[in-house]
């Protein structure tokens, strides 16, 4: 299929998040929604939790300090960069949802200078579970013609989460995400590289970088074209923002050459076992 859209600048962002601390996180996300607006972002994508800071024993302990509601008036200078600058933000966020339930939610400020909570993650980490609500759907969004999948560090793990994206009719898939140095960091080469591969799709990481209640995050926010390869990545220690400009013709080229997409595996194919002992 040959699309047909306007080039689509989109921006990962990165720094240091302060748990429990939502009024100078959402300052802090407002001065990189700016900063990579005047770099010529449509989308600026921030970490997981980043609105919260990412530290789970902070929110176990006081999750009133970390969580937002709707139309929570300490949003409003994020909103008002939203606005001001025509630029979509997505960003994590604590939210509560009654009062023993929070989800680790997907924030998305629009041009409208509104927030909608769009996605809550599905797939949560094991040392997560006694703090969240598990999500029950995906969400994509549209901009400027252009489908967004989003998702978090641990749904990027699960193939199918992005998958599901990509049938949805998203060509770019967001991961608000939390990344630390060591393992976590060889699973960010992997994964952002190995979904884009396999879905023929762009995938954006925005991570943490500073330390946060998993370690230090490794940094690193990247964007992945279609066919696997780095587009633009962040630093690996420092505030940063990594933008890319998605095309499609580079969707195009990737889907003519690596038809995954159009070659899905039939749910019932025959297989034959042989057993060797």
């Amino acid at each position: 299929m040959t699309l047909d859209r306007a080039p689509l600048r989109v921006a990962a962002a990165q720094a240091h998040a302060l748990p429990g601390d939502v009024a100078e996180n959402v300052a802090t996300a407002a001065q990189l929604v700016r900063f990579a607006a005047a770099e010529g972002a449509d989308v600026v994508v921030l970490p997981e939790l980043f609105l919260s800071g990412y530290d789970l024993d902070v929110l176990r302990r006081d999750p009133s300090r970390c969580e937002i509601v709707p139309a929570d008036p300490r949003l409003d200078d994020l909103l008002a960069a939203c606005y001001s600058t025509r630029t979509v933000a997505v960003v994590g966020a604590c939210v509560r949802r009654t009062s023993a339930s929070r989800t680790s939610s997907v924030l998305v400020a629009g041009i409208d200078g509104e927030a909608h909570v769009a996605y809550d993650a599905e797939h949560l980490p094991p040392d997560a579970r006694d703090v969240f609500t598990p999500g029950d759907h995906g969400c994509s969004v549209e901009v400027h013609g252009w489908r967004l999948g989003l998702g978090t560090r641990h749904d990027i793990g699960f193939p199918e989460h992005v998958r599901a994206a990509t049938l949805d009719g998203c060509d770019v898939y967001l991961c608000s995400g939390m990344f630390t140095r060591g393992d976590e960091e060889h699973r960010r080469n992997l994964f952002l590289a190995t979904r884009a591969l396999e879905n023929t799709c762009y995938t954006v990481l925005a991570n943490h970088v500073g330390d946060t209640g998993d370690g230090p995050g490794c940094g690193r926010s990247a964007v992945f074209g279609p066919d696997g390869r780095p587009v633009a990545e962040a630093a690996a220690d420092r505030v940063d923002v990594a933008v890319a400009t998605l095309q499609d013709f580079e969707v195009d080229a990737a889907r003519e050459s690596l038809t995954m997409l159009s070659e899905l595996p039939c749910a019932e194919s025959r297989r034959e076992r042989i057993k060797l002992d």
